[in-house]
């Protein structure tokens, strides 16, 4: 009979056609409805358990309050009410001997405290539940009423014999409250407690029948639930073991009926399936191994145990030594010392225990080797998720060559530089010894100090001399600055300087320049301070290149202006002209020392090409920056930017900027 069950499942399986449950009894017999019901009993278990819990909470706050709050209140204002009429008392006696004004004061008080002290008495005999006690509570307003009444006599009489005798009632009183309320506090107290045992004792009782109702509940889940479930993970884990034979055991018709069934047709899907990549995997190692083969680089894969397990024909190509041994199954290490003997250093090839053979995957870095024949190889590896690790080696000779080559040129290059740098320097004070002689002998000449030279124009010529020497010294020094800052040879004695005294003289200096070439110069300088850490007489410089340059492409009836003005933490002064303006092009030319916008030599702006790449170079020393906004036809703007010092911090940046 269950050879014929079993035979009819997989025919059933086969076919992947199962009868469908209805509705109803799908319902009835479904897990979910088993396990909804249980926790709809647990859950009535546990609401009636919290029901009663609660109820016996609120009983037992109530016997709290009832035992301690109102006594402990009524006490307390009992007291306070007493002490109230000790005051009174007190003030009654410090009248008898006060002056007239203080007596109104006091009679005032005697007033006040008899409120305060009938107050608390209310509120005392509100928290009374004992007719005995409320009884003293009535016979203490009884009295203090009366008393007030003798002490009013007193006061018209002069006589207080009365009063005397009410106190000692009114005290007396007080002190049979007191003890009134402790004896019906402790027989409270001990009702309470009579009555918080019975409901422990209660208590536990009802949880102890909540707990094997529960306890009855999840024995009936675990029967018809758990069973079939742990016979379903048993036979799981033997599939997944690879046991694909394990028979599948038969269930009824809930979900975990379904779940045997599912797993009987997932078992004959992971067999075919099986097969299937078995077929493939052969195949796709087939292709790889053929892959390989063809592969320009070297490939060898390594195992956990630091044996090879796979090598492609290109690594014999590296290394010969080893060539006719390399092979699955050799030992790394073997080959490595072997495979030593083509590398054209002492160097020692790493071992699978150095790299960190067995552990999880990462990247392990690349390596540049020389082989003896001259050949370069890199070499990179990484591990494998499983441990393994794998090296790809490539002939690497061709990009070390262009290294070479590059290495070569770039020294080349430096090595120029140098020599022109040199050559600069090095002209630049040749020339300007016999300048200086030329410059002195025509200042002489055009002064005539030692008589008339006969000829007005020999005068005129001298001066000529002395302009062109002059100008030639600038162009000198200006190339010594030049090669200096690209030789990084530049010093700076910085100091905080104001800005607006540099701008002011440079100002000055331009004033008749601009006057012939009929140029409008404006300095918008501003009223307060602006300090920066640098050189004065570098500073001027700067700025005097700007000015000429500024001049010098600015046509008759333009404007050059200078403003300076304050950003965040910076010091910008702004050199803006109505000149000719530059394209983008024709900036980064301008900014090159020598460069020349126009190179004709029927330029109409002549120069050296030297002011702006200065005025940069100068302003980089400063540790500020120079930027240029300019458009053909639209003028240009120079922005110098300083970082702005105050007082002793200006100080502390002048000495770091040195």
């Amino acid at each position: 009979m269950t050879s014929r069950k079993t035979g009819a499942a997989r025919g059933a399986r086969a076919c992947g056609c199962y009868p469908e449950p209805q509705l109803g009894t799908r319902l009835r017999h479904s897990i979910g409805t088993k396990i909804f019901v249980a926790f709809f009993a647990m859950g009535v278990i546990i609401g009636a358990l919290g029901a009663y819990g609660y109820w016996v909470l609120a009983s037992a706050g109530n016997m709290v309050t009832s035992t301690y709050d109102g006594p402990l209140m009524a006490i307390n204002y009992a007291r306070a009410a007493s002490v109230d009429f000790v005051q009174m008392q007190q003030a009654v006696l410090e009248r008898k001997f006060a002056s007239t004004e203080d007596r109104m004061r006091l009679k005032k008080k005697i007033d006040d405290l008899s409120l305060t002290f009938f107050g608390d008495l209310d509120v005392a005999q509100a928290r009374l539940d004992a007719n005995d006690e409320l009884k003293i509570v009535r016979r203490i307003r009884a009295l203090v009423t009366q008393w007030r009444q003798s002490w009013r006599e007193a006061e018209r009489s002069g006589t207080d014999d009365n009063l005397d005798a009410l106190d000692a009632q009114i005290m007396s009183r007080f002190d049979m409250l007191v003890e009134l309320n402790a004896d019906h506090s402790f027989v409270g107290r001990r009702m309470a407690v009579w009555a918080i045992g019975d409901f422990k004792y209660a208590m536990m009782g009802v949880t102890g029948i909540a707990v094997l109702l529960g306890l009855g509940i999840t024995l009936f889940l675990a029967r018809r639930i758990m069973r079939p479930l742990r016979s379903a993970v048993t036979a799981a884990d033997r599939i997944a073991d690879g046991r694909f034979e394990t028979p599948i055991p038969e269930s009824g018709s809930d979900e975990t009926g379904a779940l045997l069934h599912s797993m009987a047709v997932m078992q004959d899907n992971i067999r075919a399936m099986m097969e299937r990549e078995k077929t493939r995997a052969e195949s796709a190692e087939a292709r790889l191994a053929r892959a390989l083969e063809t592969s320009g680089e070297g490939v060898v894969l390594v195992g956990r145990d630091g044996r090879i397990l796979l090598v492609n024909r290109r690594m014999g190509d590296f290394f010969p030594s080893v060539a006719e041994r390399l092979a699955p199954g050799l030992d790394f290490m073997e080959a490595s010392r072997l495979a030593q003997q083509d590398l054209a250093n002492e160097e020692q090839l790493p071992t699978p225990a150095g790299l960190g053979a067995g552990r999880k995957a990462r990247p392990l870095g690349s390596a540049e080797r020389r082989l003896k024949d001259g050949r370069w190889i890199r070499s990179t590896g990484s591990r494998t998720d499983d441990g393994c690790l794998i090296f790809f080696v490539s002939d690497f000779t061709a990009v070390k060559e262009r290294e070479e080559n590059f290495r070569r040129a770039q020294a080349a290059a430096e090595a120029a530089n140098a020599a022109k740098s040199r050559f600069l320097a090095n002209i630049s004070h040749e020339l300007r010894t016999p300048l200086n002689a030329i410059i002195g002998f025509s200042e002489i000449l055009s002064g005539q100090f030692f008589g008339a030279l006969g000829n007005p124009r020999y005068a005129e010529y001298a001066r000529d001399i002395q302009r062109s020497g002059l100008h030639l010294l600038d162009v000198i020094n200006s190339v010594l600055e030049i090669s200096r800052s690209e030789a990084g040879k530049q010093s700076l004695k910085a100091e905080p300087v104001d800005l607006r005294f540099v701008l002011r003289d440079c100002a000055k200096m331009m004033a008749k320049q601009y006057l012939e070439a009929k140029i409008t110069l404006t300095l918008n300088e501003p009223a307060e301070a602006m300090r920066v850490a640098g050189e004065k007489a570098k500073l001027r410089q700067i700025f005097l290149n700007l000015l000429s340059n500024a001049m010098k492409f600015t046509e008759a009836g333009g404007t050059v202006s200078v403003s300076p003005h304050r950003t965040g933490t910076a010091i910008v002064v702004d050199v803006a002209d109505t000149g000719i303006g530059m394209s983008p092009e024709h900036l980064e030319i301008a900014l090159t020392p020598f460069g020349q916008v126009d190179n004709r030599l029927e330029r109409k702006y002549e120069g050296t090409g030297l002011g702006l790449p200065l005025a940069k170079s100068l302003t980089d020393l400063h540790g500020g920056t120079l930027a240029i906004d300019s458009a053909p036809g639209q003028g240009t703007i120079v922005h110098v930017r300083f970082p702005e010092v105050e007082g002793s911090e200006a100080r502390s940046r002048a000495e770091a900027a040195a």
